[in-house]
């Protein structure tokens, strides 16, 4: 979209250039024609540079789209190594007051084991590691809404997807 604009506004502004060259002030049309060429070329030369500014800066944010997955699948793979971490962590946890929690059925994931027991919660590996899991998350939900922003970016730009 910002591409065919910038296309009709530089057409604009080369009709008007050229319309200004072919009435100077001396011709028989007064003043006011040619300072109004002279004015719209102005306008169309501005417009122009601010659609070729916006297009560099929106297109460096598509540029950018092909990392988003790489970064994704990276935050991912570092949760699943928190999670196995902690993972060990209960187990170790759990082999250790086995007498205290005997008849306790073991939860699949960790993350619930985590807020079941306050007495892991406050050991400060697992503090740190689910503060990093959180952080990792927050991420990748973001770096989501980002490739979706992308796509409207793209479409606003040319018509892309």
């Amino acid at each position: 979209m910002f591409i065919l604009l910038l296309g009709i506004a530089i057409v604009a502004f080369i009709a008007f250039l050229q319309l200004r060259i072919k009435y100077p002030n001396g011709s028989s049309y007064c003043y006011t024609v040619h300072d109004f060429f002279t004015a719209m070329s102005w306008v169309f030369g501005f417009i122009t540079l601010g659609l070729i500014i916006t297009i560099c800066w929106l297109s460096t944010i598509v540029a950018t789209e092909s990392t988003i997955d790489s970064k994704i699948a990276m935050y991912q793979e570092e949760n699943t190594n928190i999670e196995q971490d902690i993972d060990e962590i209960i187990d170790e946890y759990l082999k250790h007051e086995q007498d205290t929690f005997e008849g306790l059925k073991t939860e699949k994931s960790s993350i619930t084991l985590v807020t079941l027991f306050p007495e892991l919660k406050s050991d400060t590996l697992v503090k740190q590691q689910l503060e990093i899991y959180v952080d990792n998350t927050t991420k990748i939900i973001s770096l989501k809404e980002e490739k979706i922003d992308i796509s409207k970016i793209k479409w606003i730009l040319y018509f892309g997807k």
